[in-house]
């Protein structure tokens, strides 16, 4: 954990943010050549991502907490931006019109992919977190 310490705060989550709107807001950001997977594969790819975020906020919070458990309004709020967040890529993928579409159910999916890593977070990395503070006093 001492690595993770010296990268400044908030840096994960801008990184994971900006990585998210490269992929979501280019026409093509993984060019012709992109493998085709199977039908909704983009809707597991949007899980994914949303949730991810939610994790790097997540982790950049409790970087700056010393490594302390999230209170579980934490936990949602972030889960929260990571889905608004998403909501509004869905707009502006409409309004820009680069054949990019917008879909109710890629909001969906993120909210789904960022709420599994929100209960995930409480229901693990807050125990984990709470035996590591308990460890070292």
């Amino acid at each position: 954990m001492d690595w993770l310490a010296g990268i400044p705060a908030a840096l994960l989550s801008m990184l994971t943010t900006l990585l998210i709107l490269w992929l979501t807001l280019s026409p093509d950001p993984l060019g012709p050549d992109s493998p085709r997977l199977f039908p909704g594969a983009d809707k597991v790819a949007h899980a994914l991502m949303f949730g991810f975020l939610t994790v790097m906020i997540l982790l950049d919070y409790v970087r700056k907490t010393q490594w302390r458990p999230v209170k579980p309004r934490i936990v949602v709020g972030a889960a929260a931006c990571s889905t608004i967040l998403g909501c509004i890529i869905e707009v502006v993928q409409r309004e820009m019109a680069m054949g990019r579409g917008f879909e109710y159910t890629d909001m969906l999916a993120d909210f789904i992919g960022a709420a599994i890593c929100a209960v995930g977070w409480i229901m693990v990395i807050n125990p984990l977190l709470k035996r590591l503070i308990d460890k070292s006093n």
